[in-house]
């Protein structure tokens, strides 16, 4: 087995394969569980069909938040700036 830097793995890809794997898995699971309640084949296969794109643009969203996070961490923005604090002016009241 090769070994693999770790700061050449992106998560990403990993991410996309696993969904789609996930997605067909699950699309298939929904539609044979239709079939078993007594939907018509039609029915089911719809169901599995939306089970499958739903889970497959979930997984593209976490895709996409990956790389995000990926991408403002390599320039540097994962840290928020540093916040000034505010000092108060002292008033001609206060020095009376």
């Amino acid at each position: 087995m090769a070994d693999i830097a770790s700061d050449n793995f992106r998560p990403d890809p990993v991410w996309r394969a696993l969904g789609q794997h996930l997605a067909s898995a699950v699309g298939a699971l929904a539609a044979l569980l239709s079939l078993i309640a007594g939907t018509s084949v039609t029915t089911a296969s719809l169901r599995g069909a939306g089970v499958l794109f739903a889970v497959l643009l979930l997984t593209r969203l976490g895709s996409a938040a990956l790389s995000a996070i990926e991408r403002s961490e390599s320039q540097g923005q994962a840290t928020p700036a540093p916040v000034k604090e505010a000092v108060a002016e002292p008033t001609p009241e206060d020095e009376a």
